[in-house]
């Protein structure tokens, strides 16, 4: 009995722990992105150096958004059914369903509009590029809010009653 709940705790520690670095490349990510890198960009670079550098930084950060995202569903499916057997309190699947919404808007923004980016800078296309940087930017706002609330409810859920 003591080893399988020493087991059952090491398990827990290791998906808990790559749960949370999962979540801060991700949601850390967003928030740089949107408080930092877009703001600076936009007061400093015109279109034609601003596009570019953002759509590098995408290039690199959205591959480790699919990182993060296939971490955080596998560990966070782990804690779920691996550990917990499925009996877990309300706040866990308000969180499983705020990174579905999450997973879904972020598979989104990859698909739709920053391949349409990935198109529209190559052929020096700035406003189509500024569009879709524009509705990129909301859906990282979007992610990032609930990002942060997801973050809250896995730190404070179990103290609310």
């Amino acid at each position: 009995m003591s080893d399988q709940r020493s087991t059952m705790t090491t398990q827990l520690a290791i998906a808990i722990a790559l749960h949370q670095l999962a979540t801060v490349v991700w949601v850390g990510g967003m928030f740089f992105a949107h408080f930092a890198l877009r703001q600076s960009a936009q007061t400093r670079l015109a279109p034609p150096q601003r596009l570019p550098l953002l759509l590098a930084v995408f290039n690199r950060f959205f591959v480790w958004v699919w990182i993060a995202v296939i971490v955080l569903w596998a560990s966070g499916l782990w804690i779920f059914f691996g550990v917990y057997d499925g009996n877990m309190r309300w706040y866990v699947h308000v969180m499983m369903g705020l990174a579905l919404v999450m997973t879904a808007l972020f598979a989104y923004l990859y698909f739709v509009p920053y391949r349409a980016l990935a198109q529209r800078v190559p052929a020096e296309d700035w406003t189509g590029a500024a569009q879709h940087v524009g509705t990129i930017r909301r859906i990282i706002l979007i992610n990032l809010g609930l990002g942060l609330v997801t973050a809250m409810l896995g730190s404070a859920g179990r103290y609310l009653q």
